[in-house]
């Protein structure tokens, strides 16, 4: 359990790193990219829930071993394409989330502050990509 708690807080580290490097540079933006950052490693934190699981179990004789050999456990299949899904939708909010921590002052959401709701859009992904590993990951 220890590990999969580092895990979660990996994107919080990349993007603690990230704006260390870019305020040491003189960067006036440093906090900008946070929730791309944080939201992007968040997602790839979904990528190994995608793929479903084979179902390995051993048989009494070597002859009938190739018979139960590439079968998907049906289960795993439907919680890895629900999880795909997940994935591209969050693909969809973290490219908004980086137009809007890029572009200040946008003409499509003129309104917003591009790099508040960029935060929120990183740690609203991070919250996902964390209940889909609790909900996901054990099993």
């Amino acid at each position: 359990m220890e590990l999969r708690i580092l895990t979660w807080l990996f994107p919080w580290l990349m993007a603690v790193l990230e704006f260390l490097l870019r305020a040491s540079s003189g960067n006036p933006d440093a906090v900008a990219f946070i929730g791309p950052t944080v939201g992007g490693t968040a997602l790839g934190m979904l990528l190994p829930l995608t793929r479903a699981k084979l179902l390995a179990k051993e048989q009494s004789s070597p002859a009938a071993r190739p018979t139960n050999f590439g079968l998907i456990d049906t289960a795993a299949e439907h919680w890895a394409q629900r999880i795909n899904i997940l994935l591209w939708l969050g693909l969809a909010a973290w490219a908004t989330s980086l137009y809007l921590s890029i572009n200040h002052g946008s003409p499509y959401f003129p309104k917003l502050d591009g790099v508040r709701t960029s935060l929120l859009i990183g740690f609203i992904l991070w919250i996902c990509a964390v209940l889909a590993d609790l909900i996901r990951g054990g099993k």
